[in-house]
Parts: C-alpha cells; sequence; structure tokens
C-alpha cells in the first residue's frame, strides 16, 4: 500500500514539474522505504517459521498432554484399586488383632511346651555338635596317622623289595659259587670232597684223608691240587667272607712241640690251608679267617673208626658279602 502511494506522490510530483532536489528527497526516502519494507518481508517470513514450529510443538504438546492425562486416569484407576486392598487389609488386619489375644492365651500352654521342646532340641544339637566336633578331630587325628602309617608301609615295602633284591642276589651269588666249586672240583668228588649250599652259605669240607697226614698239619699234594682249584674261584669273588675252621675226632693228641693239643692242631690245620688259598694273589686276605674247632663240632659219633674219620676235616665256609642286607636291616 504504501508503495503505491509513494508511486502516485512520485508520478504527480513528475506531471506537477516538482524541483530537482525535491524530487530527489523523494528518491532517497522511496529507497529508505523500500530498504525497511525488505526488513519487514524478512521479519515476516521469520515469523510464520517461528509460527509453524510453535504450531508443531502445541501439537506434541497436545499429544503428550493427551497420554500424560490417559495415564493420570489409569494411575488414578490403580491407586483406587490400591486404596480398595488397603482397606481389605486394613480390615483383615483389624479382624486378626482383635482375635489375636483369644488365640495367644488358648496357645500359651503350648508355646510354652514348644519352647522347652525347642530349648531340649537345641541342647541335644548342641551336644551332638560337640560330639561330632569331637568325632571329626579324632577322625582327622585318625586319617593324619593312617597317612603317616601308609608312609611308613610305603617306605618298609619299598625296604622290604630292596631287601627282596638284595637276598636275591645273595641266593644268586651262593648258587653261582656252589655250581663253580663243584665244577672246579669235580675232580675230587669221592676222594673226601663235598660242597653243599647250607643256611644261606656254601661248604666246602674235606676230610683229613685228603690233606694231611695223621697228626700233621702239613698238606699233602693232592689236598693242595684241590685248595688251588678253590683258591681260584675265591680270587673271581675277591667280595666273600671265608671261615677255615679245622676240625679233629675225639682222641687226645699229645704233641712234643709247640702244638700240645687237639685246639692247636686245629687251629694248625686251618691256618695251613689259609696258606695255601691267599698264595693265589687275587684272594682278599683281609676276607679270610683261620679257625680251630677241635673236636667239639662232630658231625658223626666218635665211637667208630668211620665215624672218627668223618669228624676228622676242614671246613671252608663261604659267605657272600652280606654288608649291603647289613645297611639295609640298620636303616631306620
Amino acid at each position: 500500500m504504501k508503495k503505491l502511494a509513494l508511486f502516485a506522490i512520485l508520478a504527480f510530483m513528475a506531471s506537477s514539474c516538482v524541483s530537482s532536489k525535491v524530487y530527489k528527497d523523494l528518491q532517497a526516502k522511496f529507497a529508505d522505504l523500500e530498504a525497511e519494507n525488505s526488513t519487514l518481508r524478512k521479519g515476516r517470513d521469520g515469523a510464520q517459521a517461528a509460527e509453524e514450529v510453535a504450531q508443531s510443538r502445541i501439537k506434541n504438546l497436545e499429544s503428550e498432554l493427551a497420554t500424560l492425562r490417559q495415564k493420570s486416569s489409569e494411575t488414578k484407576q490403580e491407586l483406587e484399586n490400591l486404596n480398595n486392598r488397603y482397606q481389605d487389609l486394613n480390615r483383615s488386619y483389624e479382624y486378626l488383632l482383635e482375635n489375636n489375644n483369644e488365640l495367644l492365651a488358648s496357645n500359651q500352654a503350648e508355646n510354652k511346651k514348644l519352647v522347652a521342646k525347642l530349648n531340649k532340641l537345641q541342647a541335644e544339637l548342641s551336644a551332638k555338635e560337640d560330639s561330632l566336633r569331637l568325632e571329626n578331630d579324632r577322625l582327622q587325628k585318625l586319617d593324619a596317622n593312617l597317612q603317616k602309617l601308609g608312609q611308613e608301609i610305603q617306605v618298609r615295602e619299598a625296604r622290604i623289595s630292596e631287601l627282596e633284591s638284595a637276598m636275591a642276589r645273595k641266593d644268586s651269588t651262593v648258587e653261582m659259587v656252589r655250581q663253580r666249586l663243584r665244577d672246579a672240583l669235580r675232580n675230587f668228588d669221592g676222594k673226601g670232597l663235598t660242597v653243599e649250599e647250607r643256611d644261606g652259605k656254601v661248604y666246602v669240607s674235606l676230610e683229613n684223608r685228603l690233606l694231611f697226614p695223621s697228626a700233621s698239619w702239613t698238606v699233602e699234594a693232592e689236598g693242595r691240587k684241590a685248595l688251588e682249584e678253590l683258591a681260584v674261584v675265591l680270587a673271581e669273588n675277591p667280595d666273600l667272607q671265608v671261615m677255615v675252621e679245622g676240625h679233629t675226632d675225639a682222641d687226645a693228641f699229645n704233641g712234643r712241640t709247640a702244638v700240645k693239643d687237639n685246639w692247636d692242631l686245629s687251629v694248625m690245620r686251618a691256618t695251613s690251608i689259609v696258606k695255601i688259598l691267599v698264595a693265589n694273589e687275587g684272594v682278599n686276605k683281609a676276607n679270610i679267617t683261620a679257625a680251630g674247632r677241635s673236636e667239639y663240632v662232630p658231625v658223626a659219633s666218635n665211637d667208630t673208626p668211620e665215624g672218627k674219620a668223618k669228624n676228622r676235616r676242614t671246613e671252608i665256609i663261604i659267605t657272600p658279602n652280606l654288608s649291603e642286607l647289613n645297611q639295609l636291616l640298620e636303616m631306620n
């Protein structure tokens, strides 16, 4: 409207032939009005956009308000329901409260009995717990003892196994030595020489008719050969323990030298045999012992010539090395 009026004014002034200065002033005002009009249009467009946003927000708020009203209505209904339930519960509580005294009075005696019974059961339970605790302690100690015993049994079983192995090795050594001696001394079978195993030892028994002349302790040639063969076996097994025992019959020996009786004679004969054995350099001298037993360990009766001949003998007792067994037996 303002623009049309301005154009009308300008047309009028132009037609009226206004002055140049007035015309310029009017043009300047017209430009200002144009700028103002542009600003107003922009403001109007912004206001319209803002109005559209506001309208959309109003619609959203109205929708939210409707939702809240619905929820409020539902909540109000729930509140009423809860209030009704509360009223019902309150009436039930008041009813129970009214009857509680009567129930307590009627059940007081029973309650006392139950309390007494409960106390008794509690005491019994406590006693049983104490008993169970003691039994558990005893079982733990017993279990510890059993474990210790099991360990000891394992140790003993291991020792027994070691002893059995050592015994087996000893027995094997004894059997090997016995067989080796039988093979080495086979030529002297039936000549007063026997080889046998007794009590885990090898006994080589030589009658005096193979070794010594009567009343002498000098070994004869045939007997020396047997002893030299025996020494070869001993040299092959230097760990063997050897006991040479001289034995006589019960006839008295009356010597005119340092050898005066059967004790002396049995010792001298044992010593003579030991000297022949150790002449073999392979024989371990530290493992050989000479001993005289006189007539006190007979193997037959001294009442007959045959029995006396059997009693006049030398026994070479060969024992395997028992140090391993002794160490095992001495272990704690």
